[in-house]
């Protein structure tokens, strides 16, 4: 973690005084794609500072701040949210919506290796089952299914995914064609493997090497419930297998073991995984489409055209090796 100094859209006083952190020391933190965070100490105490993005609601935020607390209910090393003095959990201001967590220590184990993948299966099939029984109903707002991109794009203001991609094909119509087939592919596996019967449960949505802090040995923290929602469970492995390039089957075998050690997969959750992999690339694209549209992030075109063009054809030629992994039935 770097800091930098501080940017003219840092936490503004009153954001500040509401947490009890008037006159601390802020520095920005240069880690998260979506919200921004920064690091204030106040009388020796270390509270990291965030801003939600602006497609997060109130009511998205309060979601994920009340499954954070059933994380932190039930022993996990999550950033809980901090109240003000009033017992608000997050601050509006003309900035957006501002929220305060405890600091935790640690570092992410950022070095692939087997032990360590076998390791995160396990934590992340614990992570469910202490999840499950999640009591607040319904799917997050601002945020739905694998395959339902229309509902996590609505937030943004952008427009709908064929009226993102009717605008990007007007520039870049190969690359939209290509963006359009795959999306109908993964509509008619995801429906002929029978994805919607799975129960929708919560999921982390992110639960990759950066978001697992350890220090000597042991978890102090799980961080970015960010996309965190109702889904099947299985779609929470399915993002760990296409992280950049597909997992190299030497990691994602003893991921997908340490997962099975605690919670086994049924077959068809094992069917499913190259379709929800895919799935989530796809998501990403969308989410990326939105960017491009509003221009405000211009990496957005290249970002598609990776996914699009390496790691989509990455994925097809590595789901013979994906599917190998799959243990006999007699298991």
């Amino acid at each position: 973690m770097t800091n930098s100094p501080i940017p003219p859209d840092a936490p503004p006083d009153s954001v500040l005084a509401a947490f009890g952190l008037a006159g601390g020391a802020v520095a920005r933190i240069e880690q998260g794609l979506i919200n921004r965070h920064w690091l204030v100490t106040h009388n020796g105490e270390r509270t990291v500072l965030r801003r939600y993005h602006p497609s997060r609601s109130a009511a998205a935020v309060a979601w994920e701040q009340r499954l954070v607390e059933w994380a932190n209910a039930k022993g996990w090393p999550v950033a809980a949210p901090r109240a003000t003095a009033d017992g608000d959990t997050f601050v509006a201001a003309p900035s957006g919506l501002w929220a305060a967590a405890p600091f935790l220590e640690g570092e992410p184990d950022l070095q692939p290796g087997t032990a360590g993948s076998h390791i995160r299966g396990r934590l992340l099939a614990r992570l469910h089952h202490d999840l499950a029984a999640f009591d607040v109903p319904g799917q997050r707002p601002g945020l739905g299914k694998t395959w339902e991109i229309d509902a996590c794009l609505e937030p943004s203001g952008a427009g709908t995914f064929h009226e993102l991609l009717a605008r990007f094909a007007a520039e870049h119509r190969d690359l939209a064609a290509l963006i359009r087939r795959q999306r109908y592919r993964n509509l008619r596996e995801l429906s002929r493997l029978q994805y919607p019967d799975l129960p929708d449960l919560p999921i982390h949505g992110d639960f990759h090497r950066g978001n697992l802090l350890w220090r000597e040995g042991r978890l102090t923290g799980l961080l970015d419930f960010d996309f965190a929602r109702r889904d099947a469970l299985v779609c929470d492995l399915a993002i760990l297998l296409v992280p950049s390039q597909p997992l190299d089957p030497r990691l994602a075998g003893p991921l997908l073991d340490g997962y099975e050690a605690v919670r086994p997969l049924s077959d068809t959750e094992w069917e499913l995984l190259p379709a929800l992999a895919r799935g989530s690339l796809l998501w990403w694209v969308s989410l990326l489409l939105a960017t491009w549209r509003t221009g405000t992030d211009p990496r957005a075109l290249d970002g598609i055209t990776r996914t699009m063009t390496v790691r989509m054809p990455a994925l097809d030629a590595w789901e013979p090796a994906l599917r190998a992994l799959r243990p006999p039935p007699h298991r």
